[in-house]
């Protein structure tokens, strides 16, 4: 049993697992993302989980030992394919001559939204 199903299994929320540990959230978070936990984390999951720290070791050695499957990317069905042509339609400018089918205040949000993206891509 991971971590993950161990929090579960005791009905607590990351954040409840992470006060009752004396972890952060984040650290919790990156553990049950399969990052690999420390040995003063394991303590405190020990502690918390009443088990020893050669469990929580072995535990992670199991899951980092499990094969990853690829999975295929799937076919795009028809609606599929007309929903992201609707999306692209709507956050591509529209053509001159073409009524924007935007609000002035949605085309505003979305070529703020882009410049803030754009500021992200380049740092």
């Amino acid at each position: 049993m991971n971590i993950k199903q161990r929090r579960l299994e005791n009905g607590w929320s990351q954040e409840e697992l992470a006060r009752h540990s004396g972890l952060s959230t984040r650290t919790i978070q990156r553990i049950e993302g399969g990052q690999r936990a420390g040995t003063e984390s394991l303590k405190c999951l020990a502690a918390v989980f009443e088990s020893s720290i050669d469990d929580l070791k072995q535990e992670q050695d199991r899951i980092e030992q499990k094969p990853t499957v690829q999975s295929k990317p799937s076919k795009i069905n028809e609606t599929e394919r007309e929903a992201i042509k609707f999306a692209q339609s709507i956050f591509s400018k529209p053509k001159k001559g073409q009524p924007d089918p935007l609000w002035r205040i949605e085309r505003e949000a979305i070529d703020y939204t882009k410049r803030l993206l754009s500021k992200f891509k380049h740092s």
